[in-house]
């Protein structure tokens, strides 16, 4: 039964993709998250200095390891990959900052903390079924979580450069 257990893993997953891709169309799209409201805020109330302050932020592990921790958490509808959007919850609140710090050290960082041994494991049977055992996205299907900087990173600091002109 144990030798079964990481197949059953990846036909779960598997054919959750499959029908995530083939009823994406019939699923009600998110809303795309507008900075209308932070701009606004940002011009009337911030300063360079701010916006200095948050584009360096950016650029820290610890904001990169927040950042897939939300992810993990509340899933993401930013991108357009072929393989559908990240619905979150797949894994525990208590569990996705290993999962996190397991991330982390497939794109060549570290965390501050060792990640535990159980994390590879939980990566494995959690995310590596869309973004592969090595983090890379099964050929542009899924994001490319070994990236010097994430997509949604990415994006978060054009914004911040564009509101700064």
């Amino acid at each position: 039964m144990q030798k079964s257990l990481p197949y059953l893993a990846i036909i779960i997953v598997l054919l959750y993709a499959l029908y995530n891709a083939k009823f994406r169309h019939v699923k009600k799209k998110a809303e795309p998250k507008t900075d209308t409201n932070y701009a606004k805020h940002i011009k009337e109330h911030g300063t360079v200095t701010h916006m200095q302050e948050e584009l360096a932020k950016l650029q820290t592990q610890q904001y990169l390891k927040k950042y897939i921790i939300d992810v993990i958490n509340h899933g993401s509808a930013q991108f357009d990959f072929p393989g559908g959007q990240m619905e979150g919850g797949f894994a525990s609140a208590n569990d996705a900052p290993k999962i996190a710090c397991y991330v982390l050290e497939l794109s060549g960082k570290q965390c501050k903390e060792p990640y535990p041994k159980d994390a590879a494991m939980f990566y494995s049977s959690i995310c590596a079924g869309c973004h592969g055992e090595d983090g890379k996205g099964l050929n542009g299907s899924y994001p490319d979580l070994t990236k010097d900087k994430l997509l949604g990173i990415q994006k978060r600091e054009s914004f911040l450069k564009r509101i700064m002109k």
